[in-house]
């Protein structure tokens, strides 16, 4: 198991073998969402800007930068905490930080009264509407996240020093 674990970059932060697979599946788990969550927006960005829109946080001149640039962001970085073990936490760090601002955004339209999709994985106007299960979600998102940030950060790159 040590070998295959090697193999797949888990972090020497712990040597215990089951913690390094939990990191290792982690990453897997949480890079898989945000690649699922990115390619809907990628392909119609439109939708997506129109969904940014109905939040009604970001000022107009905003809306159509985040639409575009913010689902390749979430691809790139869910594609970096899979495939790219030395950068896992790097990549982890702005999952995070995407996970935070992504359920302030939802508590933001629970606490105006708001009735509007999400469009986490979706961008037709079908989608699941903002509840309290969304921000679980992050929420339990976040902590895969924060495992895979610990396993994958520390000492190692301060080898020889």
């Amino acid at each position: 198991m040590k070998v295959i674990l090697d193999f797949l970059g888990a972090g020497p932060r712990n040597g215990n073998p089951w913690v390094r697979a939990a990191a290792i599946l982690s990453a897997i788990f949480v890079g898989y969402i945000f690649v699922r969550a990115a390619l809907p927006k990628i392909l119609d960005p439109l939708s997506f800007a129109k969904i940014i829109y109905h939040y009604k946080i970001l000022p107009d001149s905003l809306v159509n930068l985040a639409a575009i640039y913010l689902p390749w962001l979430e691809l790139l970085c869910g594609v970096v905490v899979i495939l790219v073990p030395w950068w896992r936490a790097a990549s982890g760090w702005l999952i995070a930080a995407m996970l935070v601002v992504f359920a302030a955004g939802m508590v933001s339209v629970l606490a105006r009264g708001l009735d509007i999709t999400c469009g986490c994985f979706s961008t037709s106007g079908e989608g699941e509407t903002i509840s309290g299960m969304n921000i679980a979600r992050n929420t339990a998102l976040l902590a895969c996240t924060f495992l895979v940030i610990w396993a994958h950060s520390g000492k190692r790159f301060l080898v020889g020093r």
